[in-house]
């Protein structure tokens, strides 16, 4: 851990305290003035602007349109897509057992706070910042709301706003002595904005200095631009005796008084406002970068080298003995031509040599650059937008080796995530002591309310009950309508003063995994064994799947199918006896209607084969007619074709 700066005056000498502080701030800015250079380069290069003036007056004379294949600007998006699918919201949990109901009511908070000041866009901002420049923060504060409610909030800070102890060396901040951010005001808004501080903004109009850098924000001098009256106020936080103290400054004077932060961590002791996360950090000069940085010199690569084999490929070499043609200029203009028409003087040397060899070489090396950047940091694998025919199984491994290499990125933007919650819920139990009511949102879109240090009445208790316990209770306590004891509170509902919670940030479905391809596997072995199960066995499986899942709202899917299982293990509820007489003897009505059709069905057909023997017989003893077996349309088929000695499966009747 870097050593203190200088010793602190304390807050009360603000003359030597203010000089101490202007003092810290140029150090600041001086120390970091190269590491702010290259983020600013950096940004251009994710802008697209990688030409420097010079080149782009060398492809002007060569005729040749500048070309820029932004490869850092696809890989850092391809990074800010990543996150933003790996959006949670936060969730607290309880310290002690006793505590669950309250927990839950700290996650809503937690929530809602985060709904109203839309963090997914800041925390989207900051990481932004982290890939490029190198660094980000935000800073969590409270705000009068309406009437007389305190709202908690959480504002992004530019990184080109911020400053920081140059010997810091962690990437969350925590070891620096100081924090801060700067902001340039035209006057009449720094006096309507600090209405007494006067002459600390009209004598800083009369410091000198030069501007540079990050800061200048292109004013002409280094605290004030005096052309457009803008002045540039300073507000700084620094640790003293283990305390955090605040104060904004302009070069000649304080803005408002330093002051003991007002904000308060876990251990009840005061804390700055910001929040600050860097990317990496060099461990020779401390400097912040982001992921930009190593994309740099491959960038610049992959550009000169595709330029110089576009113009290699547009451009012919000649050798010519001296007077091999009249006009060399002229010579050469025809050269370039698609159709160009040389004459030269015979018996001379005079050879056209094609850049062709030398662009081959460049495309070469242009090939070899590409694929480098590509597999850079996020790259094609880690998106599963590869091009080669891979198994499934290969594309997610690949993607899983992606996931990894970017993943102590992701790990610090969780970290920040987490404090930024953890402030949040100091600013809740610090500031929210009355009464109040968040709007949550289910996981089924529906919204509710929730109450926070509700005070419960009597009244309240009572109507939660049901009417005749509410008229025993009321008659037991001898108290009527109108009473003044039911608007008595008896207690305080979800309480946040004294809540204490831990806060998670649960990570999301950045990229598919191992686990994806398992339990892809498993649901294709579910239909196969569904038949033979018992539905009670079948709630089971349906819950064990939910649970290999990555579904988002898994746990709260889990309780449902718990619910189910506990009613398909359930026996069938059992009639009264009534109905169950009712019904066997319907049962036994329905089979004697079923017997009896059968029975008179089995008559109806005896009587029917009886008619037809009964014709037969006396076709056989009536010599006139001719009778053979019948055919498909009910005719007799005649004796000539044949008659058997059986007919229709009979046996011949009547002799």
């Amino acid at each position: 851990m870097p050593q203190p700066p200088a010793p602190i005056p304390y807050p009360g000498e603000e003359g030597d305290l203010l000089t101490q502080l202007v003092r810290w701030f140029e150090n600041a800015e001086d120390a970091t003035t190269e590491a702010r250079r290259l983020s600013e380069r950096d940004r251009a290069y994710y802008d697209g602007a990688q030409l420097t003036a010079e080149e782009m007056e060398a492809l002007r004379k060569r005729g040749q349109p500048p070309t820029i294949i932004n490869y850092t600007k696809r890989k850092i998006d391809l990074m800010r897509g990543l996150e933003r699918r790996s959006r949670t919201d936060p969730k607290a949990l309880p310290r002690t057992p006793n505590e669950d109901q309250r927990a839950d009511a700290a996650t809503q908070a937690l929530r809602y706070v985060s709904d109203a000041t839309e963090f997914d866009e800041v925390r989207s901002a900051v990481y932004e910042s982290m890939l490029v420049e190198g660094f980000g923060g935000a800073e969590v504060i409270v705000e009068p709301g309406k009437g007389m409610d305190v709202e908690v909030r959480i504002k992004e800070i530019p990184w080109d706003r911020l400053f920081y102890d140059p010997h810091s060396r962690r990437g969350d901040f925590k070891d620096a002595w100081y924090l801060g951010s700067v902001l340039w005001m035209d006057r009449d808004e720094a006096l309507e904005m600090f209405p007494d501080a006067g002459d600390a903004v009209d004598g800083t109009f009369a410091t000198e200095g030069q501007a540079y850098g990050t800061y200048q924000d292109r004013p002409g001098t280094l605290w004030c631009d005096n052309r457009r009256t803008r002045v540039r106020v300073v507000q700084i936080f620094w640790r003293s005796r283990g305390e955090w103290w605040e104060a904004t400054f302009t070069k000649a004077g304080f803005m408002t008084p330093p002051i003991q932060s007002p904000y308060l961590d876990r251990d009840g002791k005061s804390c700055p406002r910001l929040i600050l996360q860097s990317a990496y950090v060099a461990q020779k000069d401390n400097m912040r970068y982001g992921m930009v940085r190593d994309f740099i010199s491959l960038q610049d690569e992959i550009n000169k080298r595709r330029s110089k084999a576009l113009h290699l490929l547009s451009v012919n070499r000649v050798i010519s003995e001296q007077g091999a043609v009249a006009d060399p200029d002229a010579a050469r203009a025809e050269v370039a031509k698609p159709d160009g028409y040389i004459e030269v003087t015979p018996g001379m040397r005079f050879e056209i040599m094609p850049g062709g060899d030398l662009a081959s070489g460049q495309f070469q090396l242009l090939q070899h650059a590409t694929a480098e950047m590509q597999a850079q940091g996020a790259n094609a694998s880690l998106a599963g937008k590869d091009s080669r025919d891979l198994s499934g199984r290969a594309i997610i491994a690949q993607q899983a080796g992606g996931q990894a290499e970017i993943e102590p990125l992701a790990d610090a933007l969780r970290s920040w995530t987490r404090r930024i919650h953890e402030a949040v819920w100091m600013r809740i139990r610090q500031f929210w002591t009355a009464e109040r009511w968040v709007r949550v949102t289910d996981d089924d879109g529906g919204v509710k309310f929730l109450g926070l240090n509700r005070q419960v009445t009597l009244g309240d208790d009572l109507m939660a009950l049901p009417p005749e316990v509410r008229a025993f209770q009321m008659q037991r306590l001898g108290i009527q309508p109108g009473d003044p004891r039911l608007q008595q509170v008896i207690r305080v509902e979800n309480n946040v003063s004294d809540l204490e919670v831990d806060i998670t940030i649960e990570s999301g479905p950045d990229v598919p995994t191992l686990a994806a391809e398992e339990f892809q596997m498993l649901s294709q072995m579910v239909p196969g064994m569904l038949p033979a199960m018992p539905p009670p066995a079948q709630m089971k499986l349906f819950s064990m799947l939910v649970t290999a899942s990555n579904l988002r709202n898994k746990d709260k899917l889990t309780e449902i199918l718990g619910e189910v299982e506990k009613l398909a293990a359930q026996p069938p509820a059992q009639p009264p006896p009534e109905a169950q007489a009712l019904a066997q003897a319907n049962i036994r009505k329905t089979n004697a209607q079923a017997d009896l059709a059968s029975a008179t069905a089995a008559e109806k057909q005896v009587g029917a084969v009886q008619k037809v023997a009964t014709i037969h017989r006396d076709a056989l003893h009536d010599p006139l007619v001719p009778v053979g077996p019948t055919m498909g349309d009910g005719a007799v088929m005649p004796v000539e074709q044949g008659y058997p000695e059986t007919l229709g499966g009979f046996p011949p009747l009547g002799g």
